[in-house]
């Protein structure tokens, strides 16, 4: 009897955990996101119990999920426990969607490599607006790699 009501109030948890609604925000870009050989050190997710060098990680290019990394408002500063985080990006306008390990705070939204951004959005350099809408969500770490 404990273990079904135990096992339903688990089941319970996860329905509404996939049924949150997802974050509506927006992405830009930066080339620097780009760079394999970008130190960590750089980044707000750096050193520290949860940094990403702490972790083993040297460089923006040594993550599993390079080039799809970003810098989001979601990491809160150095050392924060959004730092390798994994993130889905959700194109509404392209039905294409992205995961990003989040490596940096950054504000607003989610600050991506100019090539992912291109890739997820279909723009090209010359017609990129500022801030493009898009949903997220947060996923497991495993999703990115980590």
């Amino acid at each position: 009897m404990k273990f079904s009501t135990i096992f339903s109030t688990l089941a319970a948890t996860a329905l509404v955990a996939v049924a949150q609604p997802p974050l509506l925000t927006t992405i830009n870009f930066d080339d620097r996101l780009c760079v394999g050989s970008t130190s960590l050190q750089t980044t707000s997710c750096s050193t520290g119990a949860n940094g990403l060098i702490t972790k083993g990680f040297p460089t923006l290019g040594s993550l599993p999920s390079f080039p799809q990394v970003a810098g989001s408002f979601i990491v809160e500063g150095f050392n924060s426990t959004s730092c390798g985080a994994c993130w889905e990006v959700f194109d509404p306008n392209t039905g294409h969607s992205v995961f990003l390990t989040l490596v940096n705070s950054v504000s607003p939204g989610f600050t991506l490599c100019t090539d992912t951004l291109l890739t997820l959005t279909g723009f090209d350099r010359s017609n990129v607006p500022a801030n493009i809408p898009v949903e997220a969500r947060a996923i497991p770490a495993a999703d990115c790699g980590l």
